[in-house]
């Protein structure tokens, strides 16, 4: 049975060392604090994976389960720390991965979890419950329980460009827009997962601050995606907490 690599940052240089493997990592991943219940509006879940990590193939296999899933905006953020892993089969460099994704998850980690280590894969839900990205029944439970999105989006093409109306918020939040390939084949030849397909979806290629949505809400505009890739409106309250608002941009 495998178990979960755990990451602590004030040990950068030994980030892959078999110590910083825990047996106890699932069960603390499950530690959440207590959502409030669904009313209705789009819940954010955040998959934070790397194709270089051994236990991610069953969490990116079942992300377009919860991609298709009505009610929910999925996102795949490939982080780099295991680009670092050395394997009897060498490394691989996960080419969908980037250094800005694993500061989000660290984040994350510090405040959720109270805590600076980190660990693959890992699935953060309406920005502030999270748990093993390849728990199918506890990232289930999550969405039914997390808290509504404050904010209402709409959204439409205008002009080459994606224009959102935000709504009303208690407090409001910093706006990003996400942009995702919709499909990522990739083939795996190094590392301890060679010879294995990652076949994903919704695999964040940036992140764009699109500035500050204050309580009264208003509108953004942002450049729209490029042909056959998808974007997405996050709201999100100062360091990043609770998701407040967010939608996919229309096709």
């Amino acid at each position: 049975m495998g178990v979960h690599r755990w990451f602590d940052f004030r040990t950068l240089g030994a980030l892959c060392a078999a110590s910083l493997c825990l047996a106890a990592a699932a069960a603390r991943a499950d530690d959440d604090p207590a959502p409030k219940p669904n009313a209705g509006q789009p819940v954010v879940v955040e998959l934070f994976l790397s194709q270089a990590c051994n236990m991610c193939p069953p969490a990116a296999a079942l992300f377009p389960e919860i991609a298709a899933q009505p009610g929910v905006v999925a996102l795949a953020f490939h982080v780099d720390y295991w680009n670092m892993m050395d394997t009897d089969k060498g490394r691989w460099a996960d080419p969908l991965s980037k250094s800005e994704f694993t500061k989000r998850q660290k984040r994350y980690n510090i405040n959720i979890r109270n805590k600076s280590s980190i660990y693959t894969p890992q699935a953060v839900v309406g920005g502030e419950a999270q748990t093993v990205g390849s728990k199918k029944e506890k990232i289930g439970a999550l969405i039914d329980a997390a808290a509504p999105a404050e904010a209402r989006v709409e959204s439409e093409r205008r002009d080459g460009a994606v224009v959102f109306t935000v709504g009303k918020s208690n407090d409001g939040g910093n706006a990003y827009l996400v942009t995702f390939k919709r499909r990522a084949t990739t083939k795996v030849t190094a590392g301890g997962n060679a010879g294995k397909v990652f076949d994903e979806v919704n695999v964040v290629t940036g992140m764009r601050p699109l500035g500050i949505v204050r309580r009264k809400g208003g509108e953004l505009t942002a450049p729209a995606p490029a042909e056959g890739d998808g974007c997405a409106l996050i709201v999100q309250a100062p360091k990043q907490k609770r998701i407040v608002a967010a939608a996919y941009c229309p096709v």
